[in-house]
């Protein structure tokens, strides 16, 4: 069996600092995922409502693909406005420059819609964004009602009420010499399912309140409603193992197994499921032979679905909104 790393979030991974920024009163945040130096980078979203900033330039085939930063953000598309923020810190410290051609900030992101539970109007999301880039550390990273989990919220599936708290959650492990580490904001439609203690957590509570609604005890029903809420789990998966870009690929896209495992159902059309991906081992990128690659994969699998209930498990109700209750 692989070593838990003594730091059991993605700041495990050398070269990473993770930093929040987050109005309580208004129930929204911003979470930054700094990377010294620029790492190689890649995105895959699998929702049928996604969000995303600059994400296709990190396609296969492109040509600079690194990054300075990621972006996990609450406030749906004016979340995107933490751009600003960080792209004034990264100026600030000189960790990127104003110009010349792969050296300037280079930032990927990705929001969740919060918008039913948060208060955005007149917050300013590029300040949220500079002061979560300020806050960033190599600690462990802080989980639940936190920075881009702020304002996360879990099911339900047939409107406002009746669901539970969502938040942010971090792990990493060992994978032979190298490190796999994700975050996640875990904010569905769905309800949460923890895989490793084979039970719901969060979700469509049953009507008193006791235990939780699955999908296929509703589907009948589900067909009839005009409407539903809208979510998205996003997150970011992270190794220093020494992956080419294609392989950093495929590692992003099978990290979604992960959502899947968590997440009952997942991918759903109103949410916008996304994962952003990062090599960190910038000298030694090559081809893992696939028995490696195989045990990079499944360790992502896992340490996305413990995120995602990290999560949930750390998270607790904000400003007595009804309906969404503590575990």
């Amino acid at each position: 069996m692989e070593d838990i790393v003594s730091n059991r979030t993605l700041t495990a991974i050398r070269g990473v600092r993770v930093g929040h920024a987050q109005d309580l009163r208004r129930r929204t945040g911003t979470t930054v995922v700094l990377l010294d130096p620029p790492a190689m980078a890649f995105a895959d979203a699998r929702g049928g409502w996604p969000g995303t900033y600059d994400t296709a330039a990190s396609d296969l085939g492109k040509t600079f693909i690194e990054r300075h930063a990621l972006l996990l953000t609450g406030g749906d598309i004016y979340g995107f406005d933490a751009v600003a923020g960080i792209r004034r810190f990264l100026l600030e410290k000189k960790l990127a420059s104003r110009s010349g051609g792969g050296k300037m900030p280079g930032i990927m992101g990705t929001n969740i819609y919060d918008l039913a539970f948060a208060d955005t109007v007149g917050l300013d999301y590029a300040d949220l964004g500079y002061v979560a880039c300020t806050n960033a550390s190599t600690k462990s990273v802080p989980e639940g009602n936190v920075g881009a989990g702020t304002g996360a919220t879990v099911g339900p599936f047939f409107g406002r009420t009746g669901g539970t708290k969502g938040g942010l959650g971090s792990s990493a492990a060992r994978v032979g010499p190298w490190t796999v580490g994700a975050i996640v904001v875990t904010n569905c439609v769905g309800n949460v399912y923890d895989p490793f203690e084979s039970r719901t957590i969060g979700g469509t509570r049953k009507k008193g309140g006791k235990g939780f609604l699955e999908m296929d005890d509703v589907l009948g029903e589900y067909l009839k409603r005009s409407t539903t809420r809208f979510g998205t789990t996003i997150g970011a998966v992270g190794t220093d193992a020494p992956l080419d870009h294609e392989q950093l690929a495929r590692l992003v896209e099978l990290a979604h197994d992960g959502i899947a495992l968590a997440v009952r159902p997942a991918h759903m059309s109103t949410d916008g499921d996304t994962i952003l991906g990062f090599s960190t081992r910038r000298a030694e990128r090559r081809r893992l032979d696939y028995r490696a690659f195989d045990a990079l994969h499944h360790v992502a699998v896992r340490e996305i679905a413990r995120s995602a209930v990290n999560a949930v498990m750390s998270a607790k109700t904000l400003g007595g909104v009804p309906g969404f209750h503590d575990l």
